[in-house]
């Protein structure tokens, strides 16, 4: 527990910092790379878009009443919630991306930008609650935090992102599915009828 709370405090004040456009540029993180969209690098828009999916339709499925349903729900909560965030983020702070400037203080130039990244924060998202919910017992589940790191790397080289851009991504999605996981009660639970749902699997 003490482990938990100290990682949840932490994912809620990473972004804190990293949300501040001087960070990136003062520690000269950013720059362009060459561009590669092809091979490993074209599945980068299919990773959260899935993840969102399964964790809806295993929600859907499985109900609120057992652990992986409830995780399930978590999991699509975070990734929405994430989604919102990023894309309101990214009209606040417009920031100019590498694939229309080479010059990455260009901040607040009016219409959507780059900054935070929307696959990363989502991505992050997803896999966060599982990680949190199945690590103790299942450490493999690790393995799904590759994922936000393909994300990050896949984003940078389509050059859709800076690289302060997708560290912020991870970092607000981290701290939005950490909390999911350590609230563990998902928002959504409060709009059901009786607060619960049966999943569509008892029926058959």
């Amino acid at each position: 527990m003490v482990n938990r709370c100290f990682l949840t405090a932490a994912a809620c004040a990473l972004p804190a910092l990293l949300l501040s456009p001087s960070v990136g540029n003062a520690a000269g993180l950013d720059h362009r790379v060459s561009r590669d969209t092809g091979g490993i690098y074209s599945l980068q828009d299919a990773v959260p878009v899935s993840l969102t999916l399964l964790a809806v339709g295993c929600a859907w499925w499985q109900g609120t009443e057992d652990r992986l349903g409830k995780t399930c729900w978590e999991t699509g909560e975070a990734a929405l919630g994430s989604a919102v965030a990023t894309e309101g983020l990214q009209f606040i702070f417009s920031r100019r991306g590498p694939s229309a400037t080479g010059d990455p203080n260009q901040w607040f130039r009016g219409g959507k930008g780059s900054f935070p990244s929307t696959h990363v924060s989502v991505t992050t998202a997803a896999v966060t609650p599982f990680i949190y919910q199945y690590i103790h017992e299942e450490p493999l589940v690790a393995v799904l935090a590759v994922l936000p790191m393909y994300e990050m790397v896949a984003r940078v080289k389509a050059r859709e992102h800076w690289q302060t851009d997708v560290i912020a991504g991870a970092a607000l999605g981290f701290a939005i599915g950490a909390y999911e996981a350590h609230r563990n009660n998902p928002f959504v639970f409060s709009l059901l009828p009786d607060g619960a749902y049966v999943g569509f699997h008892h029926s058959f």
